[in-house]
């Protein structure tokens, strides 16, 4: 179909170069509606609750305590059962280690609790065998580190139980009096002690991996209040380091303390009663084993508590005077139930999905459905398509428009993809045809149908099908467009498409 080009080539103006201020509002608006939805998306995981005025916590939001598995105590009858166990500790292999006060002896089983062997050997001097073995921890090379209040000394086996070698004082008077009692190993390797070998210093000692004293600090005290005289210690059961933080439960002062590694103290969290031995899990709940109250208490590491479980008793799930706890890799909680003769095992119940409270104000409602906003925001702001013809092309670039195209990033030209070849290492107005322009399939059964309904060749039926999927098409050619038009397909010559995509006007202004 023929085109008098020359006629309307004339009229067109430059293209427009404002600022498309509407569209970097459109731009922000999105941006704060996407980091209010992100922030409701965190606010919701930390508060189980949108963030929304009026809506408050209620009963069903509180966290599921644990629930109680099973225990292991050891082969029944056996001088091999648990007799008082006092400390507890779970390896990366998955062995429980577990002080026995009694027997005097570091009992060894599987997490499902079927024994394994004891460790009880030294080579101490004169000394033998353990004299009172307190607590257990394994560091991450799998040596299990025993404190032995009694000969005053941390002990470290192997793995499988051979002795290696102990952990004291450098200096020699001190070592004869000291009395290592909780431990714990920061990411460095290195070990963490608390000494009540003095009725008038209880304190805090770290050792490198080596052996040699790094640090220590604090002082014995008892206090009238749980906020009393941060530093001063009465028994320091238990003791955890995670990235730079020192967690010390100050057992007869009824409280855990809160230091940096270098002694510094930050705060107290106030407990239910006696705080022993403690542990924390990978979401820094911190889990703390209390021997007066016979249950054990989990904490955030900023002092809220969040559950407790136990209780006074002989039952499965009862305490009678609980002192250590220790997690595995599945985050089961270990305890020491010293008079009940076992080591408790609990775990956290499977996660019920919360449904958060219906808003039910305006301002309620408003806010919750504003992220919706942000569905015709997307659209505005979507990767604009065109299909084009040659002669379209070639009557912009005589306007010298094409350039103007090509800077249109958010805008992509298409061209059927069996079209492409056509314009592969050609020029128009100093723009690279195959770098301006994008080859799209098409279904070949929607041609055929086209082919079918209204009479076109087949190309001609693949450019609409191309044109119908992109919603707009760029031709001269009038019959072209006309047929476009009857599909549904918004249809603009060169001199339509400047005057609405480029802003220009005839006469060449503005």
């Amino acid at each position: 179909m023929a085109h008098d080009v020359q006629r309307e080539r004339e009229p067109f103006g430059k293209a427009d170069s404002g600022t498309p201020w509407k569209k970097i509002v459109a731009l922000l608006v999105l941006l704060a509606l996407l980091a209010a939805a992100l922030y409701s998306v965190y606010y919701y995981n930390v508060h189980r609750r949108l963030p929304v005025p009026g809506i408050v916590r209620t009963a069903e939001d509180v966290v599921a305590p644990p629930q109680y598995l099973y225990s292991i105590s050891g082969p029944q009858g056996s001088p091999d059962a648990l007799a008082e166990p006092w400390g507890v500790s779970v390896s990366a292999d998955d062995l429980v280690y577990v002080t026995d006060g009694v027997a005097n002896v570091v009992r060894v089983y599987n997490v499902d609790g079927d024994y394994q062997f004891s460790i009880s050997a030294i080579s101490d001097g004169e000394r033998t065998e353990l004299g009172t073995p307190v607590y257990v921890q394994v560091n991450t090379l799998g040596e299990v580190h025993v404190s032995d209040r009694r000969h005053r000394a941390v002990y470290v086996f192997t793995a499988d139980g051979d002795y290696l070698r102990k952990i004291v004082p450098a200096d020699p008077e001190e070592a004869a009096v000291w009395g290592p009692l909780a431990m714990a190993f920061d990411e460095d390797g290195n070990l963490w002690v608390t000494d009540v070998g003095r009725t008038d210093l209880h304190q805090v000692i770290a050792f490198d991996p080596q052996g040699n004293e790094i640090r220590r600090f604090g002082r014995f005290g008892r206090v009238e209040q749980v906020t009393d005289s941060p530093g001063l210690f009465d028994f320091p059961n238990g003791i955890h380091v995670r990235d730079g933080v020192v967690y010390v439960s100050d057992s007869n002062n009824r409280r855990i303390q809160v230091f940096t590694q270098e002694g510094q103290f930050e705060y107290f969290i106030r407990t239910s009663g006696t705080p022993r031995g403690i542990d924390m899990d990978e979401e820094a709940r911190l889990y703390v084993a209390d021997a007066l109250a016979h249950q054990a208490d989990v904490y955030r590491a900023t002092g809220e508590r969040i559950a407790g479980f136990g209780g006074p008793g002989v039952g499965p799930g009862q305490f009678r005077y609980t002192n250590d706890l220790a997690l595995d890799q599945r985050t089961r909680i270990f305890l020491t139930d010293r008079v009940n003769h076992q080591v408790q095992v609990w775990g956290w119940p499977e996660p019920i999905p919360v449904v958060p409270p219906v808003p039910e104000t305006p301002t309620q409602w408003a806010l919750c459905l504003a992220p919706l906003l942000l569905l015709p925001l997307l659209l505005l702001l979507r990767r604009r398509r065109f299909a084009v013809t040659e002669d379209f092309l070639e009557e912009m670039a005589a306007a010298d428009l094409i350039v103007a195209m090509a800077g249109k990033k958010r805008w992509k030209w298409i061209v059927p993809a069996d079209e492409y070849s056509r314009y592969e290492g050609r020029e128009l107005g100093g723009v690279s045809l195959d770098e301006l322009l994008t080859p799209e399939a098409h279904s070949e059964s929607d041609a055929r149908d086209l082919m079918d309904r209204i009479g076109v060749e087949h190309r001609t039926a693949v450019l609409l099908v191309v044109a119908k999927r992109a919603k707009t098409l760029c031709t001269q050619d009038r019959g072209l467009a006309v047929a476009g038009r009857a599909l549904g397909i918004d249809v603009y010559d060169a001199r339509l498409f400047a005057e609405k995509f480029l802003k220009t006007r005839e006469g060449g202004g503005r």
